[in-house]
């Protein structure tokens, strides 16, 4: 059998308004995609029976699932919220996908993985437990997915950072920052920052592929997120000392943590397509766009 490049006009991308989504949309729209970006008050992914009518009415060549509960603590409050969301709406897309014979794009999280490795983690590592119920939720969702339609692409992303769509990390620190007043920032926790302008390039190399399964897709290098926060500072010629460091242990949060959720993106290169950049060049990339910086 002969796998065939697909052919995309059309994509309905769910959670378009998020970070992801709102930086992924233009840059499909740019490739000469027709993109339908209903906000969550349009179309609720909890619903089936509305994402089915949704599908059936605007034809996509793809659907993504760019929509989650991502906030940690809110997840570790009501979790049954976070399931509702991050595992039976994405259980439904996989559904409606399916249905109407359709490629998925589900993005997942680093942190469906347990936190107890210190060297990163690829695509076939054992997920282990997670730490909270959000990243419980969004394993979950993986598995729906799976098992629900072989045409699938699950992508799992870490430490976005990116104009448009929701405040994030870098925003908040560039914003917050005082010398006078320093923010605290967590030093024994390690990720991969990822842009989402560098992600949205990224999705757009994968989706045209036949080939489906999970992959790792984040910035190259891992950082504390002490580490992220002080090159934001750096970058934007601020003043160092407007961070410093503590420990996870020093914090009070509703959700634990993980300690290490460093991902490797091991498929996308074995098979020739990383297109991610080094998280530091990815950063002063975002801040040297016009409106970025703090």
């Amino acid at each position: 059998m002969q796998l065939q490049r697909p052919s995309l006009k059309r994509v309905l991308l769910l959670g378009g308004s998020g970070l992801l989504g709102s930086a992924l949309a233009p840059n499909l729209r740019e490739a000469g995609i027709h993109v339908t970006a209903p906000r969550s008050k349009e179309l609720d992914i909890r619903d089936i029976d509305e994402l089915r009518r949704r599908v059936h009415d605007d034809q996509p060549d793809l659907l993504i699932n760019a929509a989650a509960q991502s906030s940690v603590d809110r997840a570790e409050a009501d979790p049954d919220h976070a399931y509702q969301v991050n595992a039976v709406g994405a259980h439904n897309a996989a559904l409606a996908a399916l249905e109407a014979d359709l490629p998925l794009v589900h993005i997942s999280t680093d942190y469906v993985f347990d936190g107890n490795r210190r060297t990163p983690y690829r695509e076939f590592h054992a997920t282990g437990e997670p730490a909270n119920e959000y990243g419980r939720s969004k394993l979950q969702g993986e598995l729906l997915v799976r098992n629900a339609t072989p045409r699938h692409f699950i992508v799992r992303v870490a430490a976005l950072f990116g104009a448009g769509g929701r405040s994030d990390f870098v925003d908040w620190v560039l914003k917050t920052a005082d010398p006078q007043r320093p923010l605290t920032i967590v030093a024994d926790r390690f990720v991969t920052p990822t842009w989402t302008m560098d992600l949205a390039w990224q999705l757009l190399v994968l989706i045209r592929t036949p080939y489906f399964g999970t992959y790792h897709a984040t910035g190259h290098g891992a950082a504390s997120w002490f580490e992220l926060a002080r090159t934001a500072i750096v970058l934007s010629g601020k003043n160092a000392a407007a961070v410093v460091p503590v420990t996870d242990d020093q914090l009070e949060r509703k959700a634990p943590r993980p300690f290490f959720t460093v991902l490797d993106n091991h498929l996308l290169r074995l098979r020739g397509l990383d297109t991610m950049l080094p998280w530091r060049e990815a950063l002063a990339r975002r801040l040297s766009r016009p409106g970025t910086g703090g």
